[in-house]
C-alpha cells in the first residue's frame, strides 16, 4: 500500500526497506550514496560492515578517499562496472563471450596475435584442446571427402588393381625373359630341378587363380590351392 501511494514498484520499497534494516541511523554515512550503502549491505558480519563504510579505498585519481560503486562492489567480491585488474576484465571478456558463437570470434581473433597464441599453447590443456579440435576437424573433412568421392575412389582403386595384375604379369615374363637365356648349358641335379618344379608349379597355381578370379570373379583359395601356393602341396 506504502508502495502504491508513493508510486513505486514494490520491489524497490522492499530494496529500500531492508537495506534501512542493514543500517541503524547513526550507522549511516552521509557523504556515502545509499547506491554504496546497499552494496556493502551485503557483508554478513555486522560489525565489519559498520567498520568498512567509515574505511573508503584510496582514490586511484588521487585526492581524498572516497566511495565508488566499483569498489564497493570489490569490497564484497561483485563484478565492477568498469574492469581495472587483469582479473576483472577476463571475468567481462568470459561474460561478453558466453554465448558460443561470440567466444569462437573472439577467440579466433585473439590467436591471430603472435604472442597470445605462443602463451595460450604454452597451456597444456588449452594445447590439448586445439589438437581434439584439429583431429574432430580433420575426421569430418576427411569424412566428408569420401563420401563424396566414393564414385571416383572405387574407380581409381578398380584401375589400381588392374594395372598391377598387368605389372605383376609383364615383370614375371621379363624376369624370366632375362633369366632363361642364360640358362644354356647350366646343369642341375636333382635337388634343384625339385626346387623350381615346385616353384613353377606355385607359378602355374597363382595364374590359375589371377584367371579364375578376372574370368569367374572367384577369389576364394581352396585347400589345395592355399597349401600349394604357401608350399607345402604336391
Amino acid at each position: 500500500m506504502f508502495a502504491e501511494d508513493v508510486g513505486l514498484a514494490y520491489t524497490t520499497v522492499r530494496s529500500y526497506r531492508w537495506v534501512s534494516s542493514r543500517w541503524p541511523k547513526e550507522r549511516r554515512r552521509a557523504d556515502v550514496s545509499h547506491t554504496i550503502h546497499k552494496v556493502l549491505a551485503s557483508i554478513p558480519d555486522e560489525q565489519e560492515r559498520f567498520e568498512a563504510v567509515n574505511h573508503p579505498p584510496p582514490n586511484p585519481r588521487g585526492g581524498p578517499a572516497r566511495w565508488t560503486h566499483d569498489s564497493a562492489k570489490r569490497v564484497v567480491g561483485w563484478k565492477v562496472d568498469s574492469p581495472e585488474s587483469v582479473q576483472e576484465k577476463v571475468e567481462a571478456i568470459h561474460d561478453l563471450a558466453a554465448d558460443d558463437a561470440v567466444a569462437s570470434v573472439v577467440t579466433t581473433d585473439f590467436l591471430r596475435r603472435p604472442a597470445v597464441a605462443s602463451k595460450a599453447m604454452a597451456d597444456d590443456t588449452a594445447r590439448h584442446a586445439v589438437n581434439e579440435a584439429q583431429f574432430d576437424r580433420f575426421r569430418q573433412q576427411a569424412q566428408f571427402v569420401h563420401q563424396e568421392a566414393a564414385p571416383q575412389l572405387q574407380r581409381t582403386e578398380h584401375s589400381a588393381q588392374f594395372m598391377d595384375l598387368v605389372a605383376a604379369c609383364a615383370q614375371f615374363v621379363a624376369t624370366a625373359g632375362r633369366i632363361v637365356p642364360n640358362l644354356r648349358g647350366e646343369h642341375y641335379d636333382d635337388g634343384e630341378r625339385e626346387t623350381i618344379g615346385r616353384g613353377l608349379s606355385r607359378v602355374r597355381a597363382a595364374a590359375d587363380w589371377i584367371e579364375n578370379a578376372v574370368t569367374r570373379g572367384e577369389v576364394d583359395l581352396d585347400e589345395q590351392l592355399e597349401k600349394l601356393l604357401k608350399g607345402s602341396g604336391e
